[in-house]
């Protein structure tokens, strides 16, 4: 039970980060498309987004990593 409640976090987890960074992508380059001469900043903007939906991925990683390990013994 343990490992199906890892899978689930991980999963899910995955699931919703590729959700968001599509959706952050689109949203810069429809926003590079309207104003050309700002991209520099949305570039800047969108990486910073970026890591902070992946360190959405890495907490659940190490969530799922806990349950795993809480119930090993």
């Amino acid at each position: 039970m343990e490992s199906l409640a890892a899978g689930l976090a991980i999963g899910l987890a995955a699931l919703g980060v590729s959700f968001s960074l599509a959706i952050v992508y689109f949203k810069t380059l429809d926003s590079v498309t309207r104003q050309p001469d700002l991209l520099g900043s949305f570039r800047v903007l969108m990486f910073i987004g970026f890591a902070f939906i992946e360190a959405i991925a890495l907490y659940a990683l190490v969530i799922s990593f806990m349950i795993l390990s809480s119930h090993a013994g």
